[in-house]
């Protein structure tokens, strides 16, 4: 499948995804979804920059990124799909949007309303509710913030909400 590598990271296009990530995970382009990125034109401006050369960033809102996912999957090139929370891939299942069976979650920052429930993840109730939603829906969520680190899946991080 086209789509290498799905991640969930509220810094988004940042030196582990590009510099790390992509020594194991065919990379040519990263498909940003984020509905308030899509809307911001200097956070769209910095992410488009933020990749290294030659491969190329999009920044999509939901909508649009249905449309790219649907092209990727099908494309000759590799490509990540990087959000900022599960919610949004929760969203994008459910207008019938397809990005594999696996997801990858790096940080998430703590919030006053989050529950830290895995190394720099801390997760609200909305976002426990998307990985219960996309785990009932058989996709393999793991939480490793670097390759080099031992994946947790959620099964495992669910227990410490």
């Amino acid at each position: 499948m086209p789509i290498s590598f799905v991640r969930i990271d509220d810094r988004v296009i940042h030196g582990q995804v590009v510099a790390r990530w992509s020594r194991f995970k065919p990379c040519n382009g990263i498909l940003v979804i984020d509905n308030k990125i899509a809307q911001d034109p200097l956070q769209k401006k910095v992410f488009t920059n933020a990749a290294p050369t030659g491969v190329k960033v999009g920044v999509y809102s939901v909508e649009e990124g249905l449309e790219k996912i649907s092209k990727a999957k099908i494309a000759k090139n590799s490509y990540f799909v990087i959000v900022k929370t599960p919610v949004t891939l929760m969203e994008i299942i459910e207008k019938g949007g397809d990005f594999g069976t696996e997801v990858n979650v790096g940080p998430m920052s703590a919030r006053s309303n989050a529950k830290t429930v895995a190394k720099n993840v801390a997760i609200t109730d909305e976002e426990k509710s998307a990985f219960d939603f996309m785990d009932s829906k058989g996709i393999d969520i793991d939480f490793q913030l670097i390759p080099d680190e031992t994946a947790i899946n959620w099964k495992k991080v669910r227990q410490n909400y």
